[in-house]
């Protein structure tokens, strides 16, 4: 029969295995070598306090991290070294343990992360609309943090005010206003960390002034992340009223940065998409102007070509905004090969000749061959190459029929006559629109197709009845030639 006793009362941490299996075998046996009988118990059953140690016996506690995570007494110094080892044994287990459970929150947090990044992305890889963008970034973050609001603010070109660019729960009112960095709440979230995660507004009474949201009580949860990219600030995302439970936390705060960091550097890929962009439509809104320069009286066609034909597009139910800036470009650029017609040709005020006829001709393949060299334009250049097909087949220069013509070709053949008829040229005066239309519709489905013939009237028909001008971002006809109607 056992002459001393060993009292455990385990770590948390450890409860599950000292009591079954090899541990407790290992326990038990380093008791019986002091001839010591173990007692195993959990740590919460007498609460915090440590056991009662005997007069000849001791008391050594279980340290992790410079704090009590349990104890060991014994009733008689025969038990002190069994004690000690089984102590020193339970501390080297508990930092173990919490080592292996800090590892998997990790690798849990990771995989997350992960996750939602590798959901993301796919959303957000080809978008170069950074609304897309914004809609894609509010609504994984809603949906991975359980929030019923969420908002993505994005800086202005002077870094003085924010704009919301995309949010989910804010009212309507609150989407147009126009927030200061110097004196809003998304201002010091931008420069300030420690402003990134308030888990109770109420303990914040210095932000009151700031804030410029409505919310059903004073006191709830809210982080704020800043939008930064290669050191460039871009914004900031905001999510809060948290569904279930409100509190946020650091893993939280990590997922948050995480998609943050990749709507961050989308938002300025967009950035520098839309300045090359601009840049190549000065250079071909250039070239058009170079066109158009040789006759004064095709002043500014292409333009106008290029506003009908994007306008009809959309009126025949095109959305693809890839598709509607080919025709836009197409539009711009389909006299370009112009630049290689010799000007007693281009510019002769009497009949040509079926040898300058065909001279002329030549202009489509001329211009297809310019701009087929400009990676990403291919497609504009087909639609350059057969933008003088005719819809019964008898165009050139290959005489495709009906819908073998590109759209953007069909398109540019209706405007461009249009534009054609109502604009002076040398050999007679610009004629009325009235009568232009009635000439398109008189051809429609010979010369031109039918659909995109009706589509050019409408447009032109919408503008003439028009007030206050477009409805979308194209110039009015009635604008650019009001002596016409």
């Amino acid at each position: 029969m056992p002459t001393a006793g060993i009292r455990l009362r385990t770590p948390d941490a450890l409860d599950e295995f000292v009591r079954s299996g090899p541990v407790n075998d290992a326990l038990r046996r380093i008791a019986a070598l002091a001839d010591a009988e173990l007692v195993i118990e959990p740590l919460g059953v007498h609460g915090d306090a440590p056991p009662e140690s005997k007069k000849d016996g001791g008391l050594i506690p279980i340290v992790h991290r410079g704090e009590n995570s349990g104890y060991v007494a014994f009733d008689s110094k025969q038990a002190t070294v069994a004690a000690q080892s089984i102590a020193l044994l339970l501390e080297h287990m508990v930092d173990r343990e919490i080592a292996v459970g800090d590892l998997v929150e990790q690798l849990f947090t990771s995989y997350q992360e992960l996750d939602v990044l590798n959901t993301l992305l796919p959303a957000i890889a080809t978008k170069i609309d950074p609304r897309e963008i914004g809609h894609a970034i509010v609504t994984e973050a809603a949906k991975t943090l359980r929030c019923r609001r969420v908002s993505l603010l994005v800086l202005d070109e002077k870094q003085k005010c924010y704009r919301v660019l995309a949010s989910l729960g804010l009212p309507e009112e609150a989407q147009r206003v126009s927030i200061p960095v110097s004196d809003s709440i998304a201002g010091k979230a931008m420069f300030e960390r420690d402003l990134l995660i308030i888990n109770n507004m109420s303990d914040h009474p210095e932000l009151e002034s700031l804030s410029r949201g409505a919310y059903d009580t004073e006191s709830f949860a809210v982080v704020r992340v800043p939008l930064t990219a290669h050191g460039q600030a871009l914004g900031v995302l905001t999510v809060t009223e948290r569904q279930g439970d409100p509190e946020f936390t650091a893993h939280d705060r990590k997922i948050l940065e995480g998609l943050s960091a990749m709507g961050a550097s989308a938002l300025l890929n967009c950035r520098l998409h839309e300045a090359a962009n601009k840049q190549m439509m000065c250079t071909i809104h250039a070239l058009a102007s170079a066109v158009d320069a040789r006759d004064h009286y095709t002043h500014d066609h292409a333009g106008r070509v290029s506003r009908l034909c994007t306008a009809a597009a959309k009126q025949m139910g095109v959305t693809d905004s890839s598709i509607l800036r080919q025709v836009e470009l197409a539009g711009l650029l389909h006299d370009i090969g112009k630049i290689g017609i010799p000007d007693a040709i281009l510019s002769k005020p009497d009949r040509l000749t079926p040898k300058e006829f065909k001279v002329i001709q030549s202009h489509v393949v001329i211009g297809a061959r310019i701009v087929e060299h400009v990676a990403g334009l291919e497609r504009v250049a087909e639609a350059i190459l057969h933008h003088h097909e005719r819809h019964d087949g008898l165009g050139y220069p290959a005489g495709l029929p009906g819908d073998a013509i590109p759209i953007a070709s069909s398109l540019i053949a209706v405007t461009d006559t249009f534009d054609a008829l109502t604009s002076d040229r040398p050999y007679r005066k610009a004629g009325s629109v009235e009568d232009a239309l009635h000439e398109i519709q008189r051809c429609a489905g010979t010369q031109f197709n039918p659909t995109a013939a009706e589509a050019l009237e409408t447009v032109v028909r919408r503008e003439m009845e028009s007030k206050t001008g477009p409805t979308d971002e194209s110039e009015s006809i009635l604008t650019l030639k009001p002596a016409l109607i």
